[in-house]
């Protein structure tokens, strides 16, 4: 047209850039520009609209604003142009600069669309003050009722944690719902954990026949029913968005989260089949599989797929770092964790810092304490996970003291409050050093923090308590739990109970457990086994073995049919606990192989060392020789047998490893409390 020497008119210039826009040309658009530029066109709102909007579609915010500052006169289209460009750009500090400049100018009235704007940029920003302004501005204007900014309030609130609103917004605000409606609120309750709302509102989304689930539905609904480990809703899911002719190889996102899916609910099969279908896979979709098998005990695959992830020319993130050094430090492979590291500092990645948390433990993990310390010391800005890190890699190595130490130093330093990780690590480490003293200002600090109703951090406390034999506390805590009990409360409450004598106590707190609706898991059974233990409850002990197999179909592990060894050698019934391993039956239940533990027959050493019986001792001993050969302490405790019964040339035969440097038993140590 310009080179026949027609001059368009200003539709024709509208229509041009807007083209552009949607090309992304920013040559031709540029060249446009340029044009109305030196025909003296920027005077024409219209078209300097149109080129803000152009601009703003590439991401190129700056020309945007070039343009805008350039303008003599303005609408309120120019000023809606820029503040929604910043708000869905992610920059809300410019966007709500606009509006105040806008609100200056004196001239404009918000439209819905300067609202919408607004309300985005207060739910990315979390500016929970400044979008309950706007909600009170839009119910004087009586605008609720209209639908996208109804949803687009739903979002706001979803985004700043208030969900409790948004539903409310949601249930009686809008008498329409869009699918974008269902889809923010889904979003809300999956981003912040409520994972079994998100899962009940995307259910009763599907009840209406007049909505179709869309991939962001999907998107956000997959992470609830994979955090609920629910394996057969994932697969119903995924069998829904086939049948619904979404392309799970196609999108990323979704594909993405079907295969975070599949990992989190140990369906590794299904995860790399479904990521070998994926056309492009990007970094989130390789920090998945790679997850996937850090999740299932398979780090060392993971390692693997990193390589294979670089041979794809895809570049990791800082979350891939993290997951590589978790493999690393699971698998103590401290070579590869140090070329970790290496590439780390190469590409700059420490500037990240949950990468240098993840060095920090990765060195804990592969037993280089030192180096841990020299990371953790090179890192300038802190958070409360590097602080745990650390305090919990001493309490680890049992390095109590600098525990401690860099608790306080924690406090001093920095304005971050203990979490419930940190007075976890804390009471270890100050019960280990103090005893009950340590115990009860743990106590004190548990109460301070406000986290007293936090269950992990009182079932921390409860068993330490337990472990300094203050079993009175330890109950009292228990009591005053409540509802903040969970299964791992009566756990430890009853292993505390048994290692301080009281086994009556402990089977009567298993029965409680049951009255109270919590089901025993193998841990309360090791727990309840071991109490009768050591309280001489045998008849009581056979029964609880009994019930875990056919009341609760749980398969004895060698932890449970070690304590009953040890139950029955304890009562001096060293025969029947003999036979019990050589027959490998209790009670008509089949168990695992139990010859070759060497754990099981030091139970049964031990007893015969109690008992003075040398000839099932002998036996048991012989049998840990050769299974165990390297253990210094059973050479030691069968050597004490025959010194018991004055077998003074058997002991030393037994002894003489130690005397020709075989093997180094390792010095006892004592402690002198001042």
């Amino acid at each position: 047209m310009l080179e026949l020497d027609f001059f368009p008119c200003w539709n024709s210039i509208s229509h041009t850039i807007t083209a552009c826009g949607e090309l992304g040309s920013i040559e031709k658009g540029r060249l446009i520009h340029d044009l109305v530029t030196r025909n003296g066109f920027l005077n024409h709102v219209p078209t300097a609209n149109a080129l803000i909007s152009m601009y703003t579609k590439m991401n190129r915010l700056d020309l945007g604003r070039s343009v805008f500052d350039q303008m003599r006169d303005r609408d309120l289209v120019s000023w809606n142009s820029l503040i929604t460009a910043y708000a869905r750009n992610g920059n809300s500090s410019n966007a709500f600069d606009m509006y105040i400049f806008m609100k200056k100018d004196g001239n404009f009235i918000p439209n819905r669309i300067t609202f919408l704007g607004l309300l985005l940029a207060c739910g990315q920003s979390m500016n929970l003050a400044l979008g309950k302004c706007i909600h009170g501005k839009l119910i004087c204007m009586g605008q609720l009722s209209d639908l996208c900014l109804g949803t687009a309030l739903i979002d706001m609130y979803s985004k700043c944690g208030r969900l409790v609103s948004a539903r409310i917004i949601f249930d009686e605000d809008l008498s329409v719902k869009s699918l974008v409606s269902w889809n923010s609120l889904i979003a809300g309750y999956s981003k912040s954990a409520y994972h079994y709302e998100a899962m009940k509102l995307f259910e009763e989304m599907t009840c209406d026949l007049n909505l179709k689930p869309d991939s962001i539905t999907f998107a956000n609904t997959i992470p609830s029913y994979a955090s609920l480990k629910d394996k057969g809703k994932v697969q119903l899911i995924h069998a829904v968005i086939v049948k619904s002719g979404l392309d799970l190889t196609g999108d990323i996102v979704l594909g993405t989260s079907m295969i975070d899916a599949y990992g989190k609910c140990s369906d590794l099969k299904a995860a790399v089949s479904l990521f070998n279908t994926i056309d492009r896979p990007n970094t989130a979709t390789w920090n998945a599989i790679i997850g996937g098998h850090n999740l299932n005990q398979h780090a060392e695959i993971g390692i693997l797929l990193f390589r294979q992830m670089l041979l794809s020319k895809v570049s990791p993130d800082s979350i891939t770092m993290v997951m590589l050094l978790q493999s690393c430090g699971e698998l103590e492979f401290l070579k590869q964790g140090i070329t970790v590291h290496g590439y780390c500092v190469a590409k700059g990645f420490l500037d990240h810092l949950p990468v240098g948390n993840a060095i920090v433990d990765m060195y804990l993990k592969c037993g280089c304490l030192r180096t841990s310390e020299m990371v953790f010391i090179s890192i300038s800005l802190k958070n409360i996970v590097t602080w745990n890190t650390m305090i919990n890699g001493y309490v680890k190595y049992r390095y109590f003291s600098r525990a401690l130490r860099t608790f306080h130093q924690m406090l001093v330093e920095n304005q971050y409050r203990p979490d419930s990780v940190t007075m976890i690590s804390y009471i270890q480490a100050s019960s280990a050093i103090m005893e009950n003293r340590g115990c009860g200002i743990a106590h004190g600090y548990i109460l301070k923090l406000g986290l007293d109703l936090q269950t992990l951090v009182l079932n921390s406390l409860i068993d330490a308590y337990a472990k300094n034999g203050s079993i009175e506390n330890a109950r009292d805590l228990f009591n005053q739990m409540g509802h903040a009990r969970d299964r791992s409360s009566w756990n430890v409450i009853i292993a505390g109970c048994g290692m301080n004598g009281q086994g009556r106590e402990a089977c009567n707190l298993f029965s409680q457990m049951e009255k109270d609706g919590y089901k025993p898991n193998f841990i309360t059974f090791t727990s309840i086994l071991s109490s009768c233990s050591h309280s001489g409850l045998i008849q009581e002990g056979c029964h609880y073995f009994y019930m875990m197999a056919t009341k609760y179909n749980i398969k004895p592990s060698l932890e449970h049919w070690t304590c009953v060894v040890d139950m029955l050698g304890r009562a001096g019934r060293l025969e029947e606990a003999l036979r019990l391993i050589e027959n490998r039956v209790c009670q008509n239940i089949n168990g695992p192989d139990l010859s070759d533990c060497d754990a099981i027959w030091g139970a049964l050493l031990s007893a015969c060392r109690m008992n003075m019986d040398v000839e099932t001792g002998v036996c048991a001993g012989e049998r840990l020789l050769k299974l165990a050969p390297d253990n210094c302490g059973y050479h030691s405790l069968l050597s004490n047998l025959y010194s018991s019964i004055k077998q003074w040339d058997e002991a030393a035969k037994t002894r003489r490893v130690f005397e020709e440097g075989l093997l180094i038993k390792k010095p006892g140590l004592s402690t002198v409390k001042l």
